[in-house]
């Protein structure tokens, strides 16, 4: 990222595009609808809703299968832009339905 220092703080830019930081990103994001995504380019995603509602799972359970999905899904990362060479082209849900 690059910034323009001035009077009242800082505009920064985040140039993944052209300054592709995926392989050393760490961010994860959870959606409204329960979904995990680990990368805002791709559209690969895991439900954690699902073993979240299992009234049937004790506490323990639960927990060691939400590491699981979660560890999984982030093995799964791939190094630029959800894998995709063309982000246009790629059908994904659109950041508004995403979140954030």
């Amino acid at each position: 990222s690059s910034g323009i220092n001035a009077e009242y703080g800082t505009v920064g830019f985040i140039s993944s595009m052209s300054r592709n930081f995926c392989g050393g990103c760490n961010r994860l994001r959870l959606t409204h609808d329960g979904m995990l995504k680990v990368c805002l380019f791709g559209k690969d995603e895991v439900s954690l809703r699902d073993i979240l509602r299992d009234s049937n799972l004790p506490e323990e359970k639960r927990t060691e299968m939400l590491h699981a999905v979660i560890a999984g899904a982030v093995k799964k990362k791939k190094f630029s832009h959800g894998g995709v060479e063309s982000i246009k082209e790629q059908m994904k849900r659109p950041m508004i339905l995403i979140g954030g």
